[in-house]
This record gives C-alpha cells, structure tokens and sequence, in this order.
C-alpha cells in the first residue's frame, strides 16, 4: 500500500491578509518551509513584519505575486506541495470591478496548482458570505456544501464581498474539478484574533453590521473552539 507523500512546503496566497499571515506563522511553528507570495497593493503592515521575519527565518521565502499575472504565480508555487489560497481586498469590495479581480485571480491560482507538479492540494480560503445570501434567508435551517449565495440578490444589495466569494469559489471550484486538483474550501463566518479589527477591519465591520440580520430572522451559530 502507498503511504501518503509527506508535505513539507506549503504556499500561503495572499501571505499578506489577516488568515494567510497567521496560516503563514502556524506553518512555521509545525516546522514547514513557506513560500509567502504577496499580492501588489496588499497589506503594508503585515508585509513589512513579513519581510522582517524572512530576514531571520531561513524556511520562509516571500514572493511578489500579481494574480493577474499567471507566471509570477508560478514561479511562487515551485517546490510546493500544497498552496493556502486567501485572496482578499484589504481595501474592502466597494465596487464590482474588485468582484471581477478576485474572480479572475482564484482562476488563476487554481491554474498555475494543475501545471504545477509537485502541487498536491489546495486549501481555498472563502467565506460564510458565500453561502448565507438570499432572499428567503430568515428559512435556511442548515447550511452545507450544497448552498450558495444568490448572485442577484447580492448585485440588488451591492453586497460586493458576497459576491466576490460566492464568484471566485464557484470558479475555483468548477476549474478544479475540470483539472482534477485535489481542492476543499473553508467557509469562516467570522475570525477572530489579534488585531483583527486593524488588520481585518471592512470584513468585520461587515459581519458585525449583518449581526442584527442574523438575530433578526433568529438564525443560529455554532462556534468550534476546538477545531484549530
């Protein structure tokens, strides 16, 4: 019987939002090497500590990645076998064209893991807001692989992080399963930590905003402390 190849360098994209600096940290404390690709117009202030801790971590290597810019995101995933995909807008998603940006970035992320052969998984990091939205919200008991967001329904509220979840994961995973890429999703509904509010803040503002929402129609959540 095969035994299960052992993973020892992982991808973090975008390294430089709020979940792929701490997936990035995680990994390194488990003993992996990590290459931190950077998106252009990213997070300046956890690039900078990025780029100091590349200085005195010889297992971290950081890359500078347009996702609009297929070979640049090839060049990051070499030697990897596994790729964190967590494309975000730290500017937030105020208008559809950033929609199209991330759309088209998870397109090619997912591209360059099929023509990379060391890859063996994909982990894409999306959002509970990829599955909650609709108009008769206030009757889903359970949410599951099989629910998504309804994509008029998020252009009708300008609902633009929605939508650029719900469009970029659709994508990612219609092209995986085309390429046979071995991908999962993780759909968080809300995330915590250190300075999350500073280096996270239209994101969170957003779940805070849609609390009332979810009181409202008295949907309930279930936390898993347990899981990380």
């Amino acid at each position: 019987m095969n035994q299960e190849k052992t993973i020892s360098c992982c991808c973090v994209l975008d390294a430089s939002t709020y979940v792929g600096f701490w997936i990035l940290k995680r990994l390194l404390t488990r003993g992996y090497s990590v290459h931190a690709a950077i998106r252009k117009n990213g997070e300046s202030v956890l690039e900078e500590k990025i780029r100091d801790m590349e200085a005195n971590e010889e297992r971290l290597e950081v890359y500078d990645v347009d996702v609009l810019d297929y070979q640049s995101i090839l060049i990051s995933l070499n030697n990897c076998n596994a790729v964190f995909c967590c494309l975000d807008n730290p500017e937030g998603y105020d208008e559809e064209k950033e929609v199209d940006l991330e759309v088209r970035g998870a397109i090619n992320v997912v591209e360059a893991c099929a023509r990379t052969e060391s890859i063996e998984k994909i982990v894409f990091s999306s959002s509970l807001t990829a599955a909650i939205w609709r108009d008769n919200i206030g009757t889903q008991k359970d949410v599951d692989e099989k629910c998504w967001s309804d994509l008029d329904f998020c252009l009708k509220k300008k609902l633009w992080h929605a939508l650029a979840k719900t469009q970029s994961e659709k994508a990612a995973w219609a092209l995986a399963m085309d390429r046979m890429v071995n991908m999962v999703s993780v759909n968080p509904g809300l995330i915590v930590g250190p300075s999350v509010a500073q280096h996270n803040p239209r994101p969170t503002m957003s779940y805070l905003k849609g609390i009332y929402i979810l009181l409202f129609f008295d949907n309930q959540v279930h936390i898993y402390t347990t899981f990380m």
